[in-house]
Order: structure tokens, then sequence, then C-alpha cells
């Protein structure tokens, strides 16, 4: 047998030899993998920041491996299999150590739906700004980035994307635009308006600004309200939006909103007091003495009392004699004053009080003229009335009288003369 001969002769008797004890195979799917009697040898090709769980030198058909990475980084897979693919026994895939995303360090209003401070390859997260600030939800998503400009180490970052449009790698750092800007300290409330001066800080979104004020409950339940609805476009990038005719003392509710949902303001607001009406029924309680009156609602202010003002006059010219003034609470509805005077003249005013002062008064005279110990002042008493009409008829039969005899005694004057010229 010759040499050549010989030497294929080997050949052909090594070769089974050598698939059995394994040798390196490359597939589609993963680099040179080691495969030695039908299992998967551990790589030692690939990223060195790996680790693997369980780690072993060689894995079984079908086995599976947890991986892992060191430091601030996360594999590009959570795990791989040892898988058979026609004559090879390889691996399912190939993986990589990615570097982890840290949290942005943006405006710190962003609201995060994950509260973490580093967040995997290929992780999304929403954020989003408070309510009536731009932009509106977003999605971000780290990923690895190409290497910055001298560098061939790749970075991980983010790239954003706005509801269902493409994702796009930042260009700057995202922060909160307030898109309407409502100066509070020229917030002008009266008792039947409410003014506020706007600015549209995005120009491009002010011709969808739509402000709206509507009723939303009297301060007293005792109370009834008019439903009222102002609702108009705003124009140019500022101004002054305005809610009239209103009523005083409720809340209505100012609203601004981007169309066609976004709510970029809102709040309620309790028109100013005013002061209240005048009492009612204000009557003096023969039994008790005292001063009655109807107590008033809270309708134009909270009622917080009542104010008495009390004049004392003779009764026979109106002359001042005293004057009181007196403040109770508004729970009371009566007032006993704390003494009469027989045949004195009374003139009462009752008003009511709120936080904008007292309101029209309820005006009650009256008159007392005798005093019995522990019984109530009242007016004059039947047997009073009669002793007057009495004297009343008296006086036009006591000056008859009295004429008829100064005239007879004026006619016998002239006789007696007469009887002495002729004596």
């Amino acid at each position: 047998m010759t040499l050549p001969a010989l030497a294929l002769t080997f050949f052909l008797a090594l070769a089974p030899l050598l698939l059995a004890q394994g040798q390196m195979f490359h597939g589609p799917v993963t680099p040179w993998v080691h495969q030695e009697a039908g299992k998967c040898k551990l790589p030692s090709n690939w990223d060195p920041k790996l680790r693997f769980d369980p780690w072993r030198s060689n894995y079984a058909l079908n086995e599976v491996v947890q991986l892992s990475c060191a430091g601030g980084f996360a594999p590009s897979v959570l795990q791989i299999q040892c898988i058979s693919r026609e004559t090879q026994i390889l691996w399912n895939e190939t993986a990589t150590c990615k570097e982890k995303c840290q949290k942005p360090q943006w405006d710190s209003r962003f609201i995060f739906d994950q509260e973490q401070g580093i967040f995997n390859p290929n992780e999304v997260v929403k954020i989003q700004c408070p309510e009536g600030y731009w932009p509106p939800h977003m999605e971000i998503k780290c990923v690895t980035l190409k290497p910055r400009e001298g560098s061939m180490i790749p970075r991980s970052g983010w790239i954003v994307r706005n509801g269902t449009s493409a994702w796009h790698p930042m260009e700057r750092n995202l922060t909160c635009v307030d898109v309407l800007q409502v100066d509070h300290e020229t917030l002008e409330v009266s008792s039947t308006s409410i003014k506020l001066n706007w600015t549209c800080r995005l120009p491009r979104m002010c011709p969808l600004i739509w402000a709206r004020c509507r009723l939303e409950h009297h301060s007293s339940l005792n109370c009834k309200a008019e439903e009222v609805k102002v609702e108009e476009k705003l124009q140019g990038k500022e101004g002054t939006f305005t809610c009239s005719p209103l009523q005083p003392f409720t809340v209505y509710s100012v609203t601004i909103s981007l169309l066609p949902s976004t709510i970029l303001y809102t709040r309620l607001i309790m028109t100013k007091e005013i002061v209240p009406d005048k009492p009612e029924k204000l009557w003096v309680d023969s039994s008790t003495g005292s001063l009655r009156w109807k107590a008033l609602p809270s309708c134009k202010g909270k009622i917080i009392g009542y104010q008495l003002n009390i004049t004392t006059m003779r009764a026979e010219d109106g002359s001042f004699l005293e004057f009181s003034q007196v403040l109770v609470n508004q729970s009371v509805s009566e007032y006993v004053p704390p003494h009469h005077t027989a045949g004195s003249k009374y003139l009462v005013t009752v008003q009511g009080l709120t936080a904008a002062g007292a309101g029209a008064a309820s005006q009650l005279e009256f008159q007392t003229y005798v005093m019995v110990s522990g019984q109530p002042v009242g007016p004059w008493p039947g047997s009073a009335v009669t002793v007057v009409v009495v004297v009343l008829l008296l006086i036009p039969l006591s000056a008859g009288i009295i004429w008829f005899m100064l005239f007879r005694k004026k006619k016998a004057l002239p006789s007696k003369a007469e009887e002495d010229q002729y004596t």
C-alpha cells in the first residue's frame, strides 16, 4: 500500500473518533461553541461580565441556564438553553451584558409609573407631567446607544415616543411646561363676579384653550342659587376671563381646558358676602315682654349675629331719655330688655350682621304706661281707657256749667245798680 493510501485510510478511521470526542461548530445563531458528547460547554468567548446560574463546565441537552451581569449591567437575555439543531448541540441564544439605564434626572415634576433608580435594557417606562402641564403621557425606553465620538464603548440611554408614535432619540432633557399660567395675585372676586388674568405659554396650543365657569353649590343649604354657565374660547396669548353675573356667598368652579380633555387649571371660588336683608316679623311678646324676630338665612353672607338699637323717650313729649346698643349671636332671635320705665316710649331697630357689615333694619315703636311688679309691661289696661273716656266727657260738661254761672252773674249786676239809684 502506498503512503497516500495509508494516510487516507488513517483519516477515515480517525474521523468518527474526532466526532465522538467533540469539535467546534459555528451555527447561524451562536458563535463557536464546543460540543462534547451531546452537551453544551460553558461559553468561554462571550462577554466576561456574564454570570451563569448554575455554573458548570458542561450542560445537558435542554438544560436552561439563568444569566446575570456584574456591576451596573444587565444581560441581553435572561436565560439560555442547550438545544439540538440538526446534527449540532448548541445554545439557543448568544448573550451579552448591556449597561443599565439610570433614572433620568430631568424635571422633578415628572411622574414615573415605576419608582426605581436603575432600569434594565429594553425596559419601557411611562412618564407624565402633573395635570395642566405639557407634554402629556409619554413612554421612554432604555436602549444601547452609539458610542460617543472618540470612544469605542457602547453606552446606555433613553429613547422616547408620544402615544403610538415611533421611537426617536431624545435631543435634550425633557421638562414639564406650564401651558397656561394664571396670575393668582391679580385674581378679583366680588359678590357678583370672578375675574382672572391668564397667559398662554405655548403659542401653538393657544387656539385650543377654553375657559368655563359654572355653579357648584350655595354656601348655605337653605338658599337657592340660580344655574350659571359661562364658557368661552380664550383669544390670543393673554387676557382676562370674566364670570358674571353671580350670586353672593356662592361657590363656583372655574376650569380652563386644552382640547380635547386636558385640564390646565381648575379651582373652586366663593363669591364675597354682602350685608343681609332686614329681619322679618319684629314684634313685642306681651306675655314675656321680649322682642322677637324671624331668624335670617345665610343667603347673602354667613349671619354672625344681630344688632339691636334701643332708644327710650318720654311718652308725653317724645324727649330723649336713653340709648343702648346690644349685640346677640346668630342663634338668638329674641331679646328681653333689662327694664322698662312706666310711661316711656321705645324705638327699636334690629339688623342682621355678616362679615360685610350690618344690613337693613327692621323698626318697631311701642309704649309702656304702667308697671306692675312681677308682671310684664303692656299697653294701657281697660280700666285706664275707661277713666280717660270719662275725663274727656267731663271736660266740655264742666266748661258749660261754668259758662252758665258766669253769664247769670253778669246779668244780675245791672239790676242791683238800678235799685241803688232809686233809693
